[in-house]
């Protein structure tokens, strides 16, 4: 618990340091040191030192206070008023607020997002008891091992909140608070215009809001691909606001922003690749953006040599690169039928999936609308015309590029998902995928109509501009999905926590208690082996995220057909350090009692090491 309240000091210090220094906006501020706090929690993670940050942390509180004894009377006076100032504004307490307020209200939440189960929360957790990356074959769900890791940096922060004692609930607090702090700088923006408390208050809450337009999953769910799209929000913001600048910390923003960006999901490559055209369309060039480009190119090319390393690859990233390399790609029969739902679920179903009595938009409007409020900043001349083209010209472009990208999409690598041949499914999954495209795109025009205004001089058009806005989240918004979020889970938090206790069966509970009390096997894999002539792939998933730290994989024997050296492929094959068979009957003893090695005899139900001897592999019992 220390290590987090001293890392949120120091980021609240920093930032204030920033803003101060170099005449920053607060909101900027902190998305940029939230920024530097992940890269440096990135880097400490592959030494498995990530509580060092409570260390570097105080160092930086300790240094800023010698610092501040340092300097002369006068100076340090100018100094604590102005950093008491900046302390105290009011965006400091409003965040502090959303944040104490989602933590507590979402204390009970149970994880029931399949990818969350198959994912997300499984890796964060890891990350919480291993204080870092686990070595080769040792991360968990490892058919998505080079899925990148900013989202479960970001909550292994605040699980250290539970003071040393593992709550997973404490996950949702952690994604809140990642998107919250890149929403900062929008927020920034409507404070800007002066226009009071009043706005301010009402400003914050509709930032906070504005996702859930979007998307629902944020909701129930832990998905990356939102924090991608308010990230890629951020940058394009950044970009246009520094369009005509040359100075360092412009291309500092835009490398740290980028980087992170990179951070979040193997597709922000191409939001990253999108940014970078956006800046060469809008921005005048200074070379700066070839380090900028570097340093987040670099940051990426560490993490992919890192899982090129540890064989990290994730099930999609292989298949789709078997698919686009293969020259065999066929599409699918019902390749006519779902593209018959995509353009259903664009044109009529909620992106944001729940019903309101407010407007539930479909993707097909919020993109109409996007583009009205483009023709609006061009119609008050809030925008040139030159922006107008340039700006229109890269949106129509991305867009197609998105919701193409999907579509082939549904009909290569998920082409076996079923559960898309339905409307309401594919608009959830353009609200999910087509994110970062859609939100990012408000992002970037809200952020350019509330920067600009406090260049308007009348009052009246700024009242009139503050209000359609806000008019505009707050009839949208999703507040079913936050009522969900906030409280009306509870209802349903026994039934969730007796479903997700059923999946993992009595059977995957000794096997999570057997893999758990022994510390040693924690970033190892765990070969699970069970009789083959009964489906456990679902029940598996949910074993494995309850086995985190330890990385489960699993096979299957058939002792009718499988013999002593089948099982031995199978094991090697599966990378196993450590293997587990379960079997009441005892039908796989020989099968294994010929790869034991001398003087022990094989029985099912316990652990044993995996070593290699001679081009093949002997099994040992594993002792604490």
């Amino acid at each position: 618990m220390i290590t987090f309240f001293i890392t949120f000091i120091a980021l609240f210090l920093g930032s204030a340091l920033i803003s101060i220094r170099y005449k920053q906006i607060l909101g900027d501020a902190i998305a940029l040191c939230t920024a530097g706090l992940i890269l440096v929690l990135y880097v400490l993670a592959f030494f498995r030192g990530m509580k060092f940050i409570g260390v570097l942390a105080f160092l930086f509180c300790a240094a800023f206070g010698v610092l501040l004894f340092r300097m002369d009377k006068a100076g340090r006076s100018d100094l604590v008023k102005e950093l008491g100032r900046t302390l105290a504004d009011p965006t400091n307490f409003m965040l502090i607020l959303a944040l104490v307020l989602v933590t507590v209200m979402t204390l009970e939440t149970p994880f029931t997002w399949w990818d969350d189960i198959n994912f997300w929360s499984s890796d964060a957790k890891q990350l919480f008891f291993m204080n870092g990356f686990p070595g080769k074959y040792g991360n968990v769900s490892p058919e998505f091992g080079d899925y990148p890791p900013v989202t479960s940096i970001f909550k292994w922060l605040f699980l250290q909140l539970g003071m040393k004692e593992y709550r997973e609930s404490l996950q949702f607090a952690g994604y809140f608070a990642l998107n919250a702090l890149f929403l900062m700088p929008l927020f920034g923006r409507i404070k800007k215009t002066g226009l009071g408390t009043a706005v301010n208050v009402l400003g914050f809450v509709v930032v906070m809001m504005l996702p859930g337009v979007f998307n629902g999953i944020i909701y129930y769910g832990t998905p990356a691909d939102i924090t991608m799209g308010i990230i890629y929000g951020a940058l394009l913001l950044t970009m246009i606001e520094g369009k005509y600048g040359s100075d360092s910390l412009l291309y500092v923003k835009i490398a740290a922003f980028t980087a992170v960006l990179f951070l979040t999901k193997s597709v922000g490559v191409e939001w990253a690749v999108f940014a970078l055209i956006f800046y060469i369309l809008i921005c005048k060039k200074d070379k700066k953006i070839f380090g900028a480009a570097a340093f987040s190119g670099i940051t990426y090319g560490s993490w992919l040599v890192f899982c090129l390393i540890n064989r990290r690859v994730a099930k999609l990233t292989g298949a789709g690169l078997k698919m686009a390399t293969s020259g065999t790609y066929t599409a699918p029969q019902n390749a006519a039928d779902k593209a018959r739902f995509f353009a259903e679920g664009f044109l009529t179903m909620p992106m944001h999936a729940d019903r309101n009595l407010t407007f539930d938009i479909s993707v097909c409007a919020g993109v109409v609308i996007l583009f009205a409020f483009l023709f609006v900043l061009y119609y008050k001349k809030l925008m040139d015309i030159s922006e107008i083209k340039k700006v229109g010209a890269f949106l129509i472009v991305t867009g197609l590029i998105t919701y193409g990208i999907i579509f082939l999409a549904h009909i290569s690598i998920f082409q076996t998902e079923d559960q898309y041949l339905d409307a309401y499914a594919m608009a959830v999954s353009m609200g999910r995928y087509g994110f970062p495209f859609l939100f990012g795109g408000y992002y970037l025009l809200m952020g350019t109509l509330f920067s600009r205004l406090e260049e308007v001089q009348e009052k009246k058009f700024k009242m009139i501009a503050a209000t359609v806005t806000f008019a505009f989240v707050l009839l949208t918004a999703d507040y079913a999905g936050i009522y969900k979020h906030l409280s009306g889970y509870r209802k349903d938090v026994s039934e969730n926590n007796a479903y997700n206790h059923d999946m993992v069966g009595d059977d995957g509970r000794i096997i999570v208690d057997k893999v758990l009390r022994d510390k040693s096997l924690w970033g190892k894999r765990v070969l699970i082996i069970r009789d083959g002539h009964t489906y456990h792939w679902v029940h598996d998933t949910y074993i494995s995220k309850e086995a985190s730290p330890v990385a489960l994989v699993y096979d299957s024997f058939k002792a009718e057909e499988d013999s002593s050296d089948t099982m031995m492929q199978k094991i090697i094959s599966d990378h196993a350090s450590y293997i587990y068979v379960e079997d009441e009957d005892n039908l796989s003893k020989e099968l294994f009692a010929p790869l034991m090695s001398a003087g022990q005899d094989f029985e099912p139900g316990e652990i044993y090491e995996v070593n290699w001897n001679n081009g093949g592999i002997l099994l040992s019992k594993k002792t604490n």
